[in-house]
Protein backbone atom coordinates (compact mmCIF):
# COMPACT_ATOMS: atom_id res chain seq x y z
CA UNK A 1 0.00 0.00 0.00
CA UNK A 2 1.39 3.42 -0.97
CA UNK A 3 1.91 6.26 1.48
CA UNK A 4 -0.66 8.34 -0.43
CA UNK A 5 -3.31 5.63 -0.08
CA UNK A 6 -2.74 5.35 3.68
CA UNK A 7 -2.87 9.12 4.12
CA UNK A 8 -6.14 9.29 2.21
CA UNK A 9 -7.65 6.54 4.32
CA UNK A 10 -6.55 8.21 7.56
CA UNK A 11 -8.07 11.47 6.36
CA UNK A 12 -11.31 9.68 5.51
CA UNK A 13 -11.47 8.18 9.00
CA UNK A 14 -10.97 11.63 10.49
CA UNK A 15 -13.80 12.99 8.33
CA UNK A 16 -16.08 10.18 9.48
CA UNK A 17 -15.40 11.21 13.07
CA UNK A 18 -16.20 14.85 12.31
CA UNK A 19 -19.44 13.67 10.63
CA UNK A 20 -20.32 11.52 13.71
CA UNK A 21 -20.08 8.29 11.73
CA UNK A 22 -18.35 6.56 14.63
CA UNK A 23 -19.27 2.95 13.76
CA UNK A 24 -18.04 3.49 10.21
CA UNK A 25 -14.83 5.11 11.46
CA UNK A 26 -14.24 2.23 13.89
CA UNK A 27 -14.66 -0.41 11.19
CA UNK A 28 -12.41 1.43 8.78
CA UNK A 29 -9.60 2.09 11.25
CA UNK A 30 -9.66 -1.49 12.52
CA UNK A 31 -9.37 -2.71 8.94
CA UNK A 32 -6.47 -0.33 8.33
CA UNK A 33 -4.65 -1.52 11.47
CA UNK A 34 -4.78 -5.09 10.18
CA UNK A 35 -2.60 -4.09 7.23
CA UNK A 36 1.14 -3.32 7.05
CA UNK A 37 1.73 0.30 8.10
CA UNK A 38 4.66 2.54 8.89
CA UNK A 39 5.16 3.32 12.56
CA UNK A 40 3.91 6.89 12.08
CA UNK A 41 0.75 5.80 10.28
CA UNK A 42 0.05 3.08 12.81
CA UNK A 43 0.38 5.54 15.67
CA UNK A 44 -2.07 7.93 13.97
CA UNK A 45 -4.52 5.10 13.33
CA UNK A 46 -4.38 4.01 16.97
CA UNK A 47 -5.06 7.56 18.15
CA UNK A 48 -8.09 7.68 15.83
CA UNK A 49 -9.29 4.37 17.23
CA UNK A 50 -9.04 5.73 20.78
CA UNK A 51 -11.17 8.73 19.77
CA UNK A 52 -13.81 6.46 18.24
CA UNK A 53 -13.86 4.08 21.20
CA UNK A 54 -14.51 6.98 23.53
CA UNK A 55 -17.32 8.36 21.38
CA UNK A 56 -18.92 4.90 21.31
CA UNK A 57 -18.70 4.60 25.09
CA UNK A 58 -15.92 1.97 25.28
CA UNK A 59 -14.01 3.97 27.88
CA UNK A 60 -11.83 1.16 29.24
CA UNK A 61 -10.39 0.39 25.82
CA UNK A 62 -10.10 4.09 24.99
CA UNK A 63 -8.26 4.83 28.26
CA UNK A 64 -5.60 2.17 27.77
CA UNK A 65 -5.10 2.94 24.10
CA UNK A 66 -4.97 6.74 24.51
CA UNK A 67 -2.45 6.45 27.33
CA UNK A 68 -0.22 4.16 25.27
CA UNK A 69 -0.44 6.44 22.21
CA UNK A 70 0.64 9.49 24.22
CA UNK A 71 3.62 7.62 25.63
CA UNK A 72 4.71 6.46 22.18
CA UNK A 73 4.14 9.88 20.60
CA UNK A 74 6.19 11.65 23.26
CA UNK A 75 9.03 9.21 22.75
CA UNK A 76 8.91 9.39 18.95
CA UNK A 77 8.08 13.05 18.29
CA UNK A 78 8.67 14.91 21.54
CA UNK A 79 6.12 16.57 23.88
CA UNK A 80 5.52 19.69 21.73
CA UNK A 81 4.92 18.03 18.37
CA UNK A 82 1.35 18.58 17.07
CA UNK A 83 0.85 14.81 16.77
CA UNK A 84 1.66 14.44 20.46
CA UNK A 85 -0.61 17.36 21.35
CA UNK A 86 -3.48 15.69 19.50
CA UNK A 87 -2.93 12.45 21.39
CA UNK A 88 -2.83 14.34 24.71
CA UNK A 89 -6.17 16.01 23.88
CA UNK A 90 -7.77 12.59 23.42
CA UNK A 91 -6.29 11.27 26.66
CA UNK A 92 -7.46 14.38 28.56
CA UNK A 93 -11.05 13.84 27.42
CA UNK A 94 -10.98 10.17 28.40
CA UNK A 95 -9.61 10.96 31.87
CA UNK A 96 -12.29 13.63 32.25
CA UNK A 97 -14.89 10.96 31.53
CA UNK A 98 -13.31 8.86 34.28
CA UNK A 99 -13.66 11.75 36.77
CA UNK A 100 -9.89 12.15 36.99
CA UNK A 101 -10.42 15.89 37.03
CA UNK A 102 -7.05 17.08 38.27
CA UNK A 103 -5.12 15.10 35.67
CA UNK A 104 -7.62 15.97 32.94
CA UNK A 105 -7.35 19.68 33.73
CA UNK A 106 -3.56 19.49 33.66
CA UNK A 107 -3.68 17.81 30.27
CA UNK A 108 -6.20 20.31 28.88
CA UNK A 109 -3.93 23.20 29.88
CA UNK A 110 -0.98 21.41 28.29
CA UNK A 111 -2.92 21.18 25.03
CA UNK A 112 -4.06 24.81 25.12
CA UNK A 113 -0.57 26.09 26.00
CA UNK A 114 1.08 24.12 23.18
CA UNK A 115 0.50 26.76 20.48
CA UNK A 116 -0.87 24.07 18.17
CA UNK A 117 -4.13 25.96 17.69
CA UNK A 118 -2.30 28.58 15.63
CA UNK A 119 0.45 26.47 14.04
CA UNK A 120 -0.83 22.90 13.84
CA UNK A 121 -2.57 21.15 10.94
CA UNK A 122 -6.36 21.31 10.69
CA UNK A 123 -7.18 18.13 12.70
CA UNK A 124 -4.91 19.24 15.54
CA UNK A 125 -6.39 22.74 15.54
CA UNK A 126 -9.88 21.28 15.90
CA UNK A 127 -8.70 19.00 18.71
CA UNK A 128 -7.26 21.98 20.61
CA UNK A 129 -10.50 23.94 20.23
CA UNK A 130 -12.51 21.01 21.50
CA UNK A 131 -10.11 20.72 24.45
CA UNK A 132 -11.07 24.30 25.35
CA UNK A 133 -14.72 23.25 25.33
CA UNK A 134 -14.02 20.28 27.57
CA UNK A 135 -11.99 22.43 29.96
CA UNK A 136 -14.98 24.76 30.32
CA UNK A 137 -17.21 21.79 31.13
CA UNK A 138 -14.72 20.50 33.66
CA UNK A 139 -14.77 23.91 35.36
CA UNK A 140 -18.54 23.72 35.36
CA UNK A 141 -18.33 20.35 37.07
CA UNK A 142 -16.06 21.89 39.71
CA UNK A 143 -18.63 24.61 40.41
CA UNK A 144 -16.73 27.48 38.74
CA UNK A 145 -19.83 28.39 36.78
CA UNK A 146 -19.09 31.94 35.63
CA UNK A 147 -15.59 31.10 34.43
CA UNK A 148 -16.94 28.02 32.66
CA UNK A 149 -19.67 30.10 31.02
CA UNK A 150 -17.19 32.69 29.80
CA UNK A 151 -14.78 30.12 28.34
CA UNK A 152 -17.54 28.02 26.78
CA UNK A 153 -19.17 31.06 25.19
CA UNK A 154 -15.84 32.13 23.69
CA UNK A 155 -15.15 28.58 22.50
CA UNK A 156 -18.55 28.45 20.82
CA UNK A 157 -17.98 31.77 19.02
CA UNK A 158 -14.56 30.58 17.78
CA UNK A 159 -15.85 27.19 16.66
CA UNK A 160 -18.84 28.68 14.87
CA UNK A 161 -16.65 31.23 13.11
CA UNK A 162 -14.09 28.65 11.98
CA UNK A 163 -16.37 25.72 11.06
CA UNK A 164 -19.82 27.21 10.59
CA UNK A 165 -23.12 27.01 12.43
CA UNK A 166 -24.01 23.69 10.75
CA UNK A 167 -20.84 21.88 11.86
CA UNK A 168 -21.91 19.02 14.13
CA UNK A 169 -19.43 19.91 16.86
CA UNK A 170 -20.65 23.52 16.72
CA UNK A 171 -24.20 22.25 17.24
CA UNK A 172 -23.14 20.11 20.16
CA UNK A 173 -21.23 22.99 21.78
CA UNK A 174 -24.29 25.23 21.35
CA UNK A 175 -26.37 22.64 23.21
CA UNK A 176 -23.89 22.50 26.10
CA UNK A 177 -23.72 26.31 26.26
CA UNK A 178 -27.51 26.53 26.26
CA UNK A 179 -27.71 24.01 29.10
CA UNK A 180 -25.19 26.02 31.13
CA UNK A 181 -27.05 29.25 30.45
CA UNK A 182 -30.29 27.63 31.57
CA UNK A 183 -28.63 26.33 34.75
CA UNK A 184 -27.46 29.87 35.59
CA UNK A 185 -30.93 31.33 35.05
CA UNK A 186 -30.37 32.95 31.65
CA UNK A 187 -33.54 31.46 30.16
CA UNK A 188 -33.68 33.78 27.14
CA UNK A 189 -30.16 32.95 25.97
CA UNK A 190 -30.73 29.23 26.59
CA UNK A 191 -33.94 29.30 24.57
CA UNK A 192 -32.17 31.02 21.70
CA UNK A 193 -29.33 28.49 21.51
CA UNK A 194 -31.56 25.44 21.97
CA UNK A 195 -33.64 26.77 19.07
CA UNK A 196 -30.57 27.11 16.87
CA UNK A 197 -29.20 23.72 17.92
CA UNK A 198 -32.49 21.99 17.19
CA UNK A 199 -32.94 23.63 13.80
CA UNK A 200 -29.35 22.86 12.77
CA UNK A 201 -29.53 19.28 14.04
CA UNK A 202 -32.75 18.74 12.15
CA UNK A 203 -31.13 20.00 8.95
CA UNK A 204 -27.93 17.96 9.36
CA UNK A 205 -29.14 14.78 11.05
CA UNK A 206 -32.84 14.54 10.24
CA UNK A 207 -35.86 14.38 12.48
CA UNK A 208 -35.30 10.82 13.74
CA UNK A 209 -31.73 11.20 14.99
CA UNK A 210 -31.44 10.88 18.80
CA UNK A 211 -29.61 14.19 19.07
CA UNK A 212 -32.36 16.00 17.14
CA UNK A 213 -34.94 14.47 19.47
CA UNK A 214 -32.86 15.51 22.47
CA UNK A 215 -32.78 19.12 21.24
CA UNK A 216 -36.52 18.99 20.64
CA UNK A 217 -37.17 18.02 24.25
CA UNK A 218 -34.67 20.49 25.66
CA UNK A 219 -36.28 23.26 23.67
CA UNK A 220 -39.74 22.25 24.85
CA UNK A 221 -38.51 22.36 28.45
CA UNK A 222 -37.60 26.06 28.27
CA UNK A 223 -40.51 27.39 26.22
CA UNK A 224 -43.60 29.24 27.47
CA UNK A 225 -47.06 27.90 26.56
CA UNK A 226 -48.99 28.39 23.36
CA UNK A 227 -52.20 30.50 23.53
CA UNK A 228 -54.71 28.63 25.68
CA UNK A 229 -57.54 29.03 23.18
CA UNK A 230 -57.44 28.94 19.37
CA UNK A 231 -57.99 32.23 17.61
CA UNK A 232 -59.89 32.91 14.41
CA UNK A 233 -57.61 32.94 11.36
CA UNK A 234 -56.35 35.25 10.10
CA UNK A 235 -55.55 37.11 13.36
CA UNK A 236 -53.48 40.18 13.94
CA UNK A 237 -49.85 39.39 14.77
CA UNK A 238 -49.46 38.48 18.44
CA UNK A 239 -46.20 38.97 20.31
CA UNK A 240 -45.78 36.28 22.93
CA UNK A 241 -45.14 36.85 26.61
CA UNK A 242 -41.55 36.60 27.74
CA UNK A 243 -42.08 34.74 31.01
CA UNK A 244 -41.74 30.95 30.75
CA UNK A 245 -44.56 28.97 32.35
CA UNK A 246 -43.85 25.34 33.17
CA UNK A 247 -46.57 22.88 32.20
CA UNK A 248 -45.93 19.25 33.11
CA UNK A 249 -46.63 16.72 30.36
CA UNK A 250 -46.20 12.99 30.06
CA UNK A 251 -42.70 11.86 29.17
CA UNK A 252 -42.19 9.51 26.16
CA UNK A 253 -42.37 5.84 27.05
CA UNK A 254 -38.83 5.21 25.98
CA UNK A 255 -37.39 8.15 27.95
CA UNK A 256 -35.09 7.00 30.77
CA UNK A 257 -35.21 8.26 34.34
CA UNK A 258 -33.39 11.59 34.44
CA UNK A 259 -29.80 11.30 35.67
CA UNK A 260 -27.63 14.37 36.17
CA UNK A 261 -26.45 16.20 33.06
CA UNK A 262 -23.45 14.83 31.21
CA UNK A 263 -20.07 15.87 32.57
CA UNK A 264 -18.60 16.55 29.17
CA UNK A 265 -19.74 17.54 25.72
CA UNK A 266 -18.10 14.32 24.56
CA UNK A 267 -18.95 11.53 23.90
CA UNK A 268 -22.10 11.97 21.82
CA UNK A 269 -23.91 8.91 23.17
CA UNK A 270 -23.83 10.24 26.74
CA UNK A 271 -24.95 13.71 25.68
CA UNK A 272 -28.00 12.41 23.80
CA UNK A 273 -29.15 10.17 26.65
CA UNK A 274 -28.75 12.84 29.31
CA UNK A 275 -30.24 15.65 27.26
CA UNK A 276 -33.33 13.52 26.67
CA UNK A 277 -33.59 12.72 30.37
CA UNK A 278 -33.36 16.39 31.33
CA UNK A 279 -36.76 17.14 29.80
CA UNK A 280 -39.02 15.93 32.64
CA UNK A 281 -41.09 19.13 32.29
CA UNK A 282 -42.06 20.05 28.73
CA UNK A 283 -43.69 23.35 27.85
CA UNK A 284 -44.58 24.84 24.50
CA UNK A 285 -42.48 26.52 21.85
CA UNK A 286 -42.41 30.34 21.59
CA UNK A 287 -39.63 32.92 21.57
CA UNK A 288 -39.44 36.06 23.72
CA UNK A 289 -37.33 39.04 22.64
CA UNK A 290 -33.62 38.54 23.04
CA UNK A 291 -31.26 41.49 23.15
CA UNK A 292 -27.64 42.11 24.12
CA UNK A 293 -28.49 41.62 27.81
CA UNK A 294 -29.30 37.94 27.14
CA UNK A 295 -25.78 37.07 26.04
CA UNK A 296 -23.40 35.31 28.46
CA UNK A 297 -20.70 37.05 30.43
CA UNK A 298 -17.88 38.48 28.34
CA UNK A 299 -14.99 36.14 27.61
CA UNK A 300 -11.55 36.72 29.03
CA UNK A 301 -9.12 38.74 26.88
CA UNK A 302 -7.45 35.57 25.63
CA UNK A 303 -10.54 34.64 23.59
CA UNK A 304 -12.44 36.32 20.78
CA UNK A 305 -15.47 38.26 22.02
CA UNK A 306 -18.83 37.51 20.39
CA UNK A 307 -20.02 40.06 17.83
CA UNK A 308 -22.55 42.64 18.97
CA UNK A 309 -26.09 41.53 18.06
CA UNK A 310 -28.00 43.53 15.49
CA UNK A 311 -31.46 44.99 15.98
CA UNK A 312 -33.90 42.05 15.73
CA UNK A 313 -36.38 41.89 12.88
CA UNK A 314 -40.11 41.39 13.50
CA UNK A 315 -42.48 38.87 11.94
CA UNK A 316 -45.52 40.73 10.58
CA UNK A 317 -48.67 40.07 8.55
CA UNK A 318 -48.78 36.44 9.71
CA UNK A 319 -51.79 34.64 8.22
CA UNK A 320 -53.02 31.05 8.24
CA UNK A 321 -55.19 29.41 5.56
CA UNK A 322 -56.85 26.16 6.62
CA UNK A 323 -57.47 23.88 3.64
CA UNK A 324 -58.51 20.83 5.64
CA UNK A 325 -55.61 18.43 5.13
CA UNK A 326 -53.03 21.17 4.76
CA UNK A 327 -52.26 24.52 6.35
CA UNK A 328 -50.68 27.42 4.47
CA UNK A 329 -48.98 30.01 6.65
CA UNK A 330 -47.83 33.31 5.13
CA UNK A 331 -45.99 36.36 6.43
CA UNK A 332 -44.24 39.43 5.12
CA UNK A 333 -40.96 38.12 3.62
CA UNK A 334 -37.80 39.04 5.53
CA UNK A 335 -34.12 38.88 4.49
CA UNK A 336 -33.34 36.30 7.20
CA UNK A 337 -33.87 32.60 7.87
CA UNK A 338 -37.26 31.77 9.37
CA UNK A 339 -38.19 28.91 11.72
CA UNK A 340 -41.66 27.32 11.60
CA UNK A 341 -43.03 25.25 14.49
CA UNK A 342 -46.31 23.35 14.82
CA UNK A 343 -48.44 22.59 17.89
CA UNK A 344 -51.11 19.88 17.61
CA UNK A 345 -54.15 19.93 19.89
CA UNK A 346 -52.39 21.98 22.59
CA UNK A 347 -49.28 19.76 22.72
CA UNK A 348 -45.74 21.19 22.74
CA UNK A 349 -44.89 22.80 19.43
CA UNK A 350 -42.09 21.20 17.42
CA UNK A 351 -39.80 22.89 14.92
CA UNK A 352 -40.70 21.48 11.52
CA UNK A 353 -38.77 23.65 9.08
CA UNK A 354 -36.15 26.30 8.49
CA UNK A 355 -37.32 28.57 5.66
CA UNK A 356 -34.78 30.42 3.47
CA UNK A 357 -34.51 34.22 3.59
CA UNK A 358 -36.97 36.28 1.50
CA UNK A 359 -39.57 33.52 1.66
CA UNK A 360 -43.03 34.41 2.91
CA UNK A 361 -44.94 31.13 2.80
CA UNK A 362 -44.80 27.58 4.12
CA UNK A 363 -47.26 24.73 3.50
CA UNK A 364 -47.84 22.07 6.17
CA UNK A 365 -49.31 18.96 4.56
CA UNK A 366 -50.96 15.88 6.01
CA UNK A 367 -52.77 17.53 8.94
CA UNK A 368 -55.96 16.18 10.48
CA UNK A 369 -58.96 18.36 9.52
CA UNK A 370 -60.61 17.62 12.89
CA UNK A 371 -57.61 18.60 15.04
CA UNK A 372 -56.82 22.17 16.16
CA UNK A 373 -53.33 23.40 15.35
CA UNK A 374 -51.22 26.43 16.15
CA UNK A 375 -48.32 27.51 13.94
CA UNK A 376 -45.40 29.55 15.27
CA UNK A 377 -43.09 31.57 13.01
CA UNK A 378 -39.90 33.20 14.25
CA UNK A 379 -37.01 34.95 12.51
CA UNK A 380 -33.33 34.11 13.00
CA UNK A 381 -30.81 36.67 11.78
CA UNK A 382 -27.22 35.78 10.96
CA UNK A 383 -25.97 37.21 14.26
CA UNK A 384 -27.99 34.57 16.16
CA UNK A 385 -30.65 37.02 17.34
CA UNK A 386 -33.98 35.26 17.87
CA UNK A 387 -36.82 37.72 17.56
CA UNK A 388 -40.29 37.59 19.10
CA UNK A 389 -42.22 34.79 17.46
CA UNK A 390 -45.77 35.17 16.25
CA UNK A 391 -48.44 32.47 16.30
CA UNK A 392 -51.67 31.75 14.47
CA UNK A 393 -54.18 28.96 15.12
CA UNK A 394 -56.90 27.13 13.26
CA UNK A 395 -60.56 27.59 14.07
CA UNK A 396 -61.92 25.74 17.08
CA UNK A 397 -63.92 23.06 15.25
Amino acid sequence: MSTVDVTDRLDEIGQRIVAWDFPGARDEVQELLSEPLSEDDRLTARRLLAEVQRELGDLDAAYDLADAVVTQAERRYGPSDPRTVHAVAVLAAVRHDYDEWDEAERLYHRVLDSGAEESGPAPVTRAVRLARVNLALLLRDRGETQLALSILNAAYVIHRREYGADDLDTIRIAAELAALQYATGDILAARRLFTLAHAAARARLGTRHPFTKAMEWELAAVEPPMPSAPVTAPPAPVVVAAAPVAAPVAAPAEEPDPPRRARSVWPLVSVVVLLLAASVLAVLFLWPPVGPSATPAAASPTFTSPPAPRVPVQVTQLRLRDDGTQLTVTWLPLPVTMVVALSKNGAPAVVIARVPPRTGEYVIRGVDPKTPYCVVVGALDDELSVTPATSVCTLDR
